[in-house]
């Protein structure tokens, strides 16, 4: 009987993982599913719509040398070459881009189940690992924001590589080195793999032979894993020399504007402590604290209680790691993976993001890993002692009953929680309104939103969410450039132009401001201002198009097509979908033969006949009217002293019966030209 019991219970948990393998991913994709009808949002639409270049496959290898927009240190190739080719194949339409996220995060999610059996060899723990990762909200924004595919793409990859370092695999080293070196081509959060692996080896050591002594168990790993450190090494120098060689620097430093001011060393040590805690509670607890943006103060004042409670806060955490080390050595050492992953985005260099933004969800991408399946090996340690007997008291199964309920409890405020905040992804204005909600002190949210309700012609709601931004963020150069924009359309260009001016002296480097100011400069005249403005601070700058599109509207009002034309061609040729965009209603503007003969004939006024005469030139290769092309090329031939030739054009056209007032007075002005006969 216990023979046959034994089958049974070995079939039951065969079955039960088997079952977890096929319905927990299946649940996780089911539940984000939701997101293939959302759009382009946020730093998807720079994505998409602010490099034509990315829009061309001949392009691909000169766009995936180069870095981001976003910063000059971004160098992603591989994780850009997946939206690139999602791009090449459905262009602006966003279900493929989001469906892609959804599956690399299940995909993510099977790897973390497959890295728990292969830690735990606990059918629970494997689908407890895969419920409590898929499930994560915090994870809410990898999935659908579309430009988190570096953060999805980076784990994937690090979990391969963690995958093959448990194998017996005889080339598991060379394996591990290749998806680092692929996983620092997705993004360069992949460094964290040589750091953590020193804690994720002692996990496995403990797990594998838990009676070995500290200086045995050293002795151990170091012999059995010097391959792969040394492999790991030569994969780390080869990225550098493909990041130098596409670059052509390893690193270059970003603006002030564009990096996080950490203030004196202690106010940068309480950065630290806070980016810790607010990642380690989104960790453990994320229910009340999902955003797309976490804002404070910077540099955090040292007058802020709340900091040093956060900074005692992570000293604590490492005195209970190093505790857990000793007291449940594979959870500890698992947690502390989970810390040492967490290192590049703790602001100990400060990151680069928009002012008084110091984290974001999506760094927890790949270092959730980690945590979660130190919770379900604290789950399996539990689940352990209970069916051996140790707890076999009355005490014992009423904490494990209760530590299961938390587990469920958990898991369905999870679920609740990514249902309500995964609509809040679907559009910008849905996302901004969320911020403003979920972060009421950052200017970022009301900002955006006023930009957003300026293009839906709401301008009254975006003064309203403008003012809101300046009156939190007085420095916020957008605030003021989207409270300007909406003056500008209530009809108040005057008090416009003072908040163009006003973002400019607060951020020197606000494209878009210097670009509004200089449109309004040229509708009072100031051409040569605005000129300088434009090719100063907006031309070559992103977005690409803005400084040629500029440079168009300044020439069209001086009535100079000529110049002009070409200018709104490269704007378009900086555009991934020029139809009906502003440059292609423009450059048909410019196209318009009767403005060039308008600018011919002001040439002549002027004397600069050659001038005159490329424009009558092109004013004919653009089908100008026959009477009004021959009117102004009269004028230009007497003006260059050929009258009689005027004469024959004049005299062609009324002869073929096209009497017209302006042909005749072409006679009359060659007729005066000639030379008076004695």
């Amino acid at each position: 009987m216990t023979v046959k019991r034994a089958i049974g219970d070995t079939r039951k948990q065969q079955s039960l993982l088997w079952l977890g393998w096929a319905v927990v991913p299946a649940l996780v994709i089911v539940c984000y599913l939701p997101a293939l009808t959302f759009g382009f949002v946020w730093d998807d639409e720079q994505m998409l719509f602010g490099r034509a270049d990315y829009h061309d496959p001949s392009r691909w290898l000169q766009v995936v040398r180069q870095p981001l927009d976003f910063s000059p240190n971004y160098f992603r190739p591989l994780a850009l070459s997946t939206l690139l080719v999602q791009i090449w194949l459905w262009r602006d339409n966003p279900m493929p881009f989001h469906l892609l996220n959804v599956l690399l995060h299940g995909l993510n999610t099977v790897l973390v189940m497959a890295l728990a059996w292969r830690l735990l060899r606990s059918e629970w723990g494997t689908v407890l690992a895969g419920l409590l990762y898929g499930l994560h909200p915090a994870l809410t924004e990898s999935v659908a924001f579309i430009a988190s595919r570096y953060d999805l793409a980076v784990t994937t990859f690090l979990l391969l590589a963690l995958m093959l370092s448990t194998s017996a695999w005889r080339w598991r080293s060379v394996g591990v080195a290749l998806c680092f070196l692929l996983a620092a081509l997705c993004k360069e959060m992949a460094i964290v793999l040589p750091l953590l692996l020193p804690a994720w080896q002692f996990a496995l050591s403990h797990r594998a032979h838990p009676d070995l002594n500290r200086r045995a168990r050293l002795r151990q790993m170091a012999q059995a894993e010097w391959p792969t450190y040394l492999a790991l090494i030569v994969a780390g120098l080869l990225y550098l020399g493909l990041r130098y060689a596409s670059l052509g620097y390893l690193h270059q430093s970003p603006s002030a504007e564009s990096r996080i001011d950490p203030g004196s060393p202690i106010q940068h040590l309480l950065l630290i402590g806070r980016t810790f805690t607010t990642l380690i509670g989104l960790v453990f607890f994320p229910f009340f604290s999902i955003s797309p943006a976490h804002h404070t103060t910077l540099p955090i004042p040292l007058n802020d209680w709340v900091a040093w409670v956060q900074l005692t806060s992570m000293l604590s955490a490492i005195v209970v790691l190093v505790w857990l080390t000793r007291r449940v050595p594979m959870v500890g050492w698992l947690f502390v993976a989970g810390a040492m992953s967490l290192l590049p985005v703790l602001n100990i260099r400060p990151l680069e993001m928009a002012k008084g933004i110091y984290t974001a969800e999506r760094f927890l991408t790949f270092p959730l890993v980690l945590f979660v399946l130190g919770v379900a090996a604290a789950w399996r340690e539990r689940s352990s002692k209970w069916q051996a007997g140790r707890v076999a008291n009355r005490e014992g199964r009423i904490g494990s009953l209760l530590l299961l309920m938390s587990l469920c409890l958990w898991l369905v405020m999870a679920v609740v929680v990514i249902l309500q905040n995964l609509p809040n992804w679907k559009e910008n204005r849905t996302l901004w309104e969320w911020m403003t909600r979920a972060s009421p002190r950052s200017p970022i949210g009301y900002s955006n939103l006023a930009d957003t309700y300026n293009k839906l012609g709401r301008y009254e709601d975006a003064l309203k969410a403008a003012e809101r931004a300046i009156q939190i963020a007085p420095y916020s150069g957008m605030g003021w450039v989207n409270k300007g924009v909406a003056l500008l359309k209530l009809g108040h260009p005057q008090e416009a132009e003072a908040h163009f001016r006003k973002a400019t002296e607060l951020e020197p480097e606000n494209v878009i401001g210097w670009n509004n100011l200089a449109i309004m400069l040229s509708d009072r005249g100031e051409f040569i201002e605005a000129e300088r403005i434009v090719r100063q601070h907006v031309l070559g700058r992103t977005p690409r198009f803005m400084g040629h599109q500029a440079l168009g509207i300044l020439y069209l009002k001086q009535g100079r097509p000529d110049l002009a034309e070409p200018e709104l061609e490269r704007a378009l040729q900086a555009l991934p979908f020029p139809q009906g965009s502003l440059p292609t209603q423009l450059l048909q503007e410019a196209r318009r033969p009767n403005l060039w003969l308008a600018a011919a004939e002001r040439m002549i006024q002027r004397g600069d006949l050659a001038t005159a005469a490329r424009l009558c030139q092109r004013a004919e290769q653009l089908g100008a009217d026959r009477i009004a092309l021959a009117y102004v090329r009269g004028k230009l031939l007497i003006a260059q002293g050929r009258p009689k030739e005027a004469e024959r054009l004049a005299r062609e056209l009324i002869d073929y019966g096209l009497n017209d007032p302006r042909l005749y007075a072409v006679l009359r002005a060659a007729a005066q030209s000639l030379p008076t006969k004695r």
